[in-house]
């Protein structure tokens, strides 16, 4: 298990700006972050997301979002430009 001050984040494009299509582009992205903070050998990678405070950015791109989901705490400043 990674330690409180180890922060880690994964990212994954969804092709609109629809909410109702970011399903995939959300499950990929919680999927990458699992794969970092999960052991390599475990089978139940999901598990290390259990009662864990994430941060989630949707950002604007050329043809829908980016979204990006990691373990680092909102340290209470605005994070839009």
């Amino acid at each position: 298990m990674t330690g409180p001050e180890e922060n880690y984040s994964a990212e994954a494009e969804a092709s609109s700006r629809d909410p109702h299509d970011w399903g995939r582009a959300m499950a990929l992205a919680l999927t990458r972050l699992a794969e970092q903070l999960a052991p390599e050998d475990s089978e139940n990678r999901h598990t290390s997301l259990v009662d864990r405070p994430l941060q989630l950015m949707i950002r604007d791109d050329e043809e829908g979002v980016t979204i990006s989901i990691s373990t680092q705490a909102d340290s209470g400043n605005d994070a839009r430009p």
